[in-house]
């Protein structure tokens, strides 16, 4: 496929060593795992590792300072834990070689997804605190994460309602926050921040110098913890946590209780920030538009995009913008108007999955990840036979607090979140590739648009035919495809008017009359 090609002219000496280097400015040591084969890696990595990790460490010393600045008899804790949820979120001790922050793979200027352009073209998947180690997926955007409410089932429309990550699998069923339970998850996974246990995240903060505001905002019992003598050293081993087994932290029972009260409490800070203005502002050019429906805030193709959202292009059916329980056309009969929306601040999301349809994107390094690294940990044995099934295997797995769901696993095979449009195009440069859906196939909100309109038009792909543009692999996963979409008889320029549509859903929008 072409994203493997994107990088094939260097050799795998050349891109090892690369990679080897960027390996060693994070960790310290030499890693001895390097599956890939040439053309996976792109060669920049090293570069634009140093330059992210820069800019969070920027980040990070900026909110220690705005912390600091605090006045001391501040009578309301909102502020503090948000600003609290922002130094968690750029700390980079706060993974198993203290060199990967949460914020590593969703930066600001990205709406809180992947900040750099050449992995979101190739690999997509991003590599986490044990290098050599990728994910399976793209990373989700944090931007009104905190909105989605906890997952439920819905007997008569026999459909998962909320949750978060693109399986739903941070439901809130405890915290009753899927963007707190979220949070909680990057940490122990060991393709991402590696910790072998919840419990060294609890002990890295007790050593961070933010401590004395984790305890403001929770109370001083948070580390009130009896730490094994061996806890740097065990929390120093990216050994993945066994499912169902205690963790290699050996605590007491009351500390473990507090260890876990307080990586509650880490997730719910984090939540906090994520719902703040500094990340959720509903701040965009159609925010605009519904706050002035008797001013031209939308361009002609733009309102035309819309329309086109909402009727032709049946986005609407899946992304909510607020006009969804209105007719196509307005009581006078003529097309919707930024003053018909039903609501002043639409998610463009349903809370539902959806199987679309996507080809397997081979350009993941997951796919190579088949023999154990030097800690006997093989992130992918299946090796190109892995199927991402979705919300489906969730359902199956062990991660699925209701019992009573996993009969309905088989019908959600393949059907990953339908996430919120809103930034969708948020980037930091014009030239910046941004990658779309779970596992970043599509690398424009052109392809993205084409993909819906003529999926099911083009025909597979042959010899003469063009990926993306005249033909479409099939899908990874054919059951339960969505079949709204891939036939909606959009022409070029209504692809057009539709991607210049989505392009107002980006935050920091500045009306013309307010730029001076």
């Amino acid at each position: 496929m072409t994203p493997l090609r994107a990088f094939a002219g260097a050799t795998i000496l050349g891109i090892v060593v690369v990679f080897v280097h960027a390996a060693c400015a994070q960790t310290g040591s030499s890693p001895v795992y390097f599956p890939y084969p040439p053309g996976v890696i792109p060669a920049d990595l090293d570069q634009e590792i140093q330059r992210v990790q820069g800019e969070v460490d920027h980040i990070f010393q900026q909110a220690l300072a705005q912390w600091r600045a605090l006045p001391s008899n501040s009578s309301t804790r909102m502020p503090q834990v948000q600003l609290l949820g922002k130094l968690l979120l750029f700390d980079k001790n706060l993974s198993v070689n203290r060199n990967q922050a949460c914020s590593f793979c969703h930066m600001p200027y990205t709406a809180f997804t992947g900040p750099i352009s050449s992995l979101n073209a190739t690999t997509v998947a991003y590599p986490g605190s044990v290098p050599w180690r990728f994910g399976h997926r793209k990373p989700q955007s944090y931007t009104y994460a905190p909105f989605y409410p906890g997952l439920q089932y819905n007997h008569s429309q026999q459909d998962f309602y909320g949750g978060n990550f693109w399986d739903l699998r941070a439901t809130g069923y405890k915290l009753q926050s899927p963007a707190a339970e979220q949070a909680q998850d990057p940490p122990v996974d060991p393709n991402e921040m590696g910790f072998p246990d919840t419990a060294c995240v609890v002990h890295r903060l007790s050593q961070s110098a933010y401590r004395p505001l984790f305890e403001t905002v929770w109370g001083s019992q948070a580390f009130r913890i009896d730490w094994p003598a061996d806890i740097d050293h065990v929390c120093s081993r990216a050994v993945p946590p066994r499912p169902h087994a205690p963790g290699p932290v050996q605590l007491r029972q009351v500390d473990r209780d507090r260890a876990n009260a307080t990586y509650d409490q880490f997730g719910l800070a984090i939540a906090a920030y994520e719902a703040a203005p500094d990340v959720s502002p509903f701040s965009s050019k159609f925010d605009d538009a519904l706050a002035n429906p008797d001013q031209p805030v939308l361009s002609a193709d733009e309102l035309a995009g819309w329309n086109l959202f909402r009727g032709k292009a049946k986005c609407n059916t899946c992304h909510l913008d607020g006009t969804e329980n209105r007719g196509k056309t307005d009581v006078g009969g003529g097309p919707m108007t930024p003053g018909d929306a039903a609501g002043v601040a639409p998610l463009f999301t349903d809370f539902t999955s959806s199987n679309l349809g996507l080809p397997k994107n081979v350009a993941m390094p997951y796919y190579y990840e088949t023999t154990p690294d030097s800690f006997g940990f093989t992130p992918n044995p299946q090796g190109f036979a892995f199927l991402d099934k979705g919300v489906g295997d969730f359902l199956r797995g062990s991660l699925n607090p209701n019992a009573g769901w996993t009969q309905y696993a088989d019908r959600f095979d393949g059907k990953m979140q339908n996430p919120t449009l809103r930034n969708v195009d948020m980037r930091p440069y014009p030239a910046f590739v941004k990658a779309y859906m779970h596992h970043g196939y599509l690398k424009s909100l052109k392809e993205v648009v084409h993909f819906y309109n003529t999926r099911d038009t083009l025909g597979p792909c042959g010899p003469g035919k063009i990926e993306k543009v005249t033909c479409w692999p099939p899908p990874e996963i054919p059951q339960n495809v969505n079949k709204t979409i891939g036939n909606l008889g959009l022409s070029e320029q209504e692809e057009d008017q539709l991607v210049a549509f989505l392009k107002t859903l980006t935050d920091g929008y500045t009306p013309p009359a307010a730029k001076n």
